[in-house]
């Protein structure tokens, strides 16, 4: 922003402020590890939450999902810097993923393409994952553990499958009883 204070800078580029959606830090590096754990066949649902929450402390979230469209003119300045970020985006998302998961995605020319790619992919994977934590919590003995190590775990169990069963929100009472059915599943 052009302005008169020390540090301030002058060319005017909108982008230029840290709060724009297409702003890029020195440290924004296409090798940069957004996330701790590689997209794998099994781990989409954490994979998609933790890549998320980088995206949004990135400020690119809306860049990743479509909120943000390409600019029209090809020529300007900021048709430009949204490439850059775009290019950006997509080498974080190919980074954090295996080899075989980024193949499959490479060429899509943008990013939002990538990420709307993803839950189609892993779509069928989550009804064998959804079978295999039931099996899990059918099979969670206490044994050995403390109370609280075998609450965590259950616990750990019970929200992996909750966030691949989401219910839609609602207010009636039939939802709020079925709410309540799946608690008391769970104290079972």
């Amino acid at each position: 922003m052009a302005g008169n204070k020390p540090g301030s800078t002058t060319s005017g580029a909108k982008w230029d402020n840290p709060n724009h959606l297409l702003y890029l830090h020195h440290a924004d590096q296409p090798g940069a590890i957004l996330v701790p754990q590689l997209l794998v066949e099994d781990n989409y649902n954490t994979w998609n939450k933790s890549m998320t929450m980088a995206l949004t402390v990135k400020n690119k979230i809306r860049l990743v999902n479509g909120s943000i469209k390409e600019p029209d003119d090809e020529e300007s300045e900021e048709h430009q810097q949204w490439n850059c970020c775009n290019d950006l985006a997509k080498t974080w998302l190919l980074g954090s993923m295996s080899k075989e998961i980024a193949n499959s995605i490479i060429n899509f020319k943008y990013a939002t393409q990538m990420w709307l790619e993803l839950p189609e992919i892993f779509s069928n994977v989550n009804v064998v994952q959804l079978f295999n934590i039931e099996n899990e919590i059918h099979g969670c003995v206490q044994g050995n553990m403390s109370i609280g190590s075998y609450f965590t775990k259950l616990k750990g169990l019970w929200d992996e499958r909750d966030s691949l069963c989401t219910f839609p929100s609602c207010t009636c009472g039939e939802l709020k009883g079925f709410t309540v059915y799946l608690e008391t599943q769970k104290t079972m």
